[in-house]
């Protein structure tokens, strides 16, 4: 275990390649990511943020090796994961752990939670039966769902109960890192809070750094150490989060914290109320 970040991103780039344009011979391409630098601490919560098209989500598929990059590096705990060749080692897929924002398509409809649990457990600890069992218990309460639940199927539950097991299934390879993609958007209001601050409490309790994605400021407020505005494929903004959200420099943040939604009523000047004097 290195001394440094747990993370390091540096010089990041990722194009996606199209298909074949009007002159003959050329591939159309785009670079979703230029040139992006950020790091992750062990235990931090690091959020990327930005709209529909920013590049955030590629920066979470690349950290997870769903796609290569063009250009840089991302090296976890000292080593270059770049440098793995084709096949991701196990020990970093168990490193590594992802919530995906839709639960219900990321749970298999056909396995009971028992299921979706115990295989994970078996495929990097070995555990089987009642040993994998009463870890699944455990984990289950972790994320606040009582025992019972091990013997229903995704369909049976709420959406919230279903990211809760979701991020119980995250958790059972005892990861280092948990990239959270738009893990409450999917969800209500009321249910958005409470995946939150269980977010919130787990990376606290399990010293878990988390690198949460979303398109909505006022949601990683919540969760978040630091963040990292994106827009076009770079990052304009980053620091601490209070420091973002009350004094950001970019005119592009400023955008986006004037378009979150306030809880309190809008009040008018006194001299655009009826029946009050200047």
């Amino acid at each position: 275990m290195t001394a440094g970040p747990l993370l390091q991103v540096r010089d990041l780039a990722i194009t996606y390649r199209g298909g074949r344009g009007i002159i003959p011979g050329r591939r159309r391409s785009f670079e979703a990511v230029k040139g992006v630098s950020f790091d992750i601490a062990a235990g931090q919560g690091f959020a990327l943020v930005g709209e529909s098209g920013s590049g955030k989500t590629t920066i979470g598929r690349a950290i997870l090796r769903l796609l290569m990059p063009s250009r840089g590096s991302i090296v976890f705990d000292g080593q270059d994961i770049m440098a793995f060749g084709r096949r991701t080692p196990l020990s970093y897929r168990r490193d590594v752990q992802v919530v995906f924002q839709d639960p219900r398509s990321s749970l298999n409809p056909r396995r009971t939670v028992r299921d979706t649990l115990t295989q994970v457990l078996k495929r990097h600890f070995g555990m089987a039966g009642a040993e994998a069992t009463r870890q699944a218990t455990e984990l289950l309460a972790q994320v606040g769902l009582p025992s019972y639940h091990l013997n229903r199927y995704p369909g049976e539950l709420s959406g919230g109960q279903q990211q809760r097991v979701a991020i119980a299934r995250a958790l059972a390879p005892k990861p280092r890192l948990l990239v959270c993609d738009e893990p409450v958007s999917a969800l209500d209001v009321s249910t958005q809070s409470q995946i939150l601050n269980l977010l919130a409490d787990l990376r606290r309790d399990l010293n878990l750094a988390c690198l949460f994605i979303s398109h909505d400021l006022a949601v990683v407020r919540q969760v978040a150490d630091v963040v990292a505005v994106m827009n076009r494929g770079t990052i304009v903004e980053s620091g601490p989060t209070e420091t973002l959200y009350t004094r950001p420099q970019a005119d592009y943040t400023k955008i986006l914290l004037a378009s979150v939604p306030s809880l309190a009523p809008r009040r008018r000047a006194k001299d655009e109320i009826p029946g009050v004097q200047p």
